[in-house]
Order: structure tokens, then sequence, then C-alpha cells
């Protein structure tokens, strides 16, 4: 499993997410990193990036309209759900799916973050 730094959550500012710090984990929102101390801000407290588990979405959740508008970010290919994954993705598209907080780094498969629809 790929060990988290707090500029790997850059992209998720806003994200839901669990605090896994406690034996009850606790529903929280992403409130910013510091890079520096290598700290994800989340209810205005400092946690290691270990203690934070993300909620997204997988690429399979996007409505029709969210695919749409991913189509006219990338009009030259049809994109496929089931092709995703080899997906070459551009930063544009990288900052509309995880503003969406879509994985698109397969953190779910990797046991990091947690499938929202679950």
């Amino acid at each position: 499993m790929k060990e988290l730094k707090a500029i790997d959550f850059r992209f998720f500012i806003g994200c839901s997410c669990l605090i896994m710090d406690s034996e009850h984990p606790i529903p929280s929102t992403i409130e910013g990193i510091d890079e520096h101390l290598n700290m994800i801000i989340s209810e205005r407290v400092n946690f290691p990036p270990n203690e934070i588990k993300l909620i997204l979405r997988r690429f399979e959740s996007l409505s029709r309209h969210e695919v749409q508008e991913l189509n006219k970010l990338w009009p030259n290919e049809s994109i496929k759900r089931t092709t995703f994954g080899s997906i070459q993705l551009d930063a544009e598209i990288t900052n509309y799916l995880t503003s969406l907080y879509v994985d698109v780094f397969g953190w779910i498969d990797q046991g990091i973050a947690i499938d929202a629809s679950m």
C-alpha cells in the first residue's frame, strides 16, 4: 500500500473523509494541508496523512451531465466508463474529476480511500 503524504491530498480540499485516530472513525472534511509539516488539516486540527481516509467516488458513479462536461474537456475521445483506467489524464481533466471527488489515482482499490457508494 502506498504511503500518502500531505501533498497527495492537495486535489481533495473540501472532500469528505474519516479521521481514523480513535476506536470509532470520525466523519469530517479536509480543510487544507500543511506540506511542510506533512499534516492534513481537518476540524481545525492537524492529522498525519495515515490517519485520514478520503471518501471518494468511482468513475462509474459520474452522472450523464458530468460525463458530458468531461467530454467537453476532452472532445477528441469518447469517454467510456469501462476504459477509465487507460485514460492518460491531463491536468484539466484531473482537476475536473478531483473537484467531483472521483478516485482518479486508484486509492479505493489500494485501501487508502473509502468508496462513497458504500
